[in-house]
């Protein structure tokens, strides 16, 4: 069964019931995913963004485990608004788990593959 489904529940109502579908369908086949993250508050986005930087000044970024993902900016993140979500399989499911994220209709990026956010999120930021 999946973990970390609560991290889910500040999405937009659409978003989480495209990731529960995912989440489902991993269940179904007994895939091992831990939701990382949803909604992010900007201060918490910042917190991230800052570790990011501090990992490409150290030259550690995709070098150690603390600087493995990406981090936008507040304000430049779908998560601050409820449009993504962050979730991990063990490798050996990685291109399963991006297939179905990308069959509910998320958009997965190749150098982020533990980030499903809806397409052109930022037409519907007002």
């Amino acid at each position: 069964m999946a973990s970390g489904r609560l991290k889910l529940g500040r999405l937009h109502k659409e978003v989480k019931e495209a990731a529960e579908w995912c989440l489902a369908w991993a269940d179904h086949y007994d895939v091992p995913v831990t939701v990382t993250s949803g909604f992010r508050s900007w201060q918490d986005q910042a917190t991230l963004r800052r570790n990011y930087e501090n990992c490409l000044t150290r030259g550690e970024f995709g070098l150690t485990a603390r600087c493995q993902f990406p981090a936008n900016k507040p304000g430049d993140s779908s998560h601050n608004f409820g449009f993504s979500w962050d979730s991990v399989v063990p490798p050996q499911y990685q291109d399963w788990w991006t297939d179905v994220r990308r069959m509910a209709g998320f958009e997965v990026l190749p150098g982020d593959l533990i980030h499903a956010q809806v397409p052109n999120w930022r037409a519907h930021v007002s």
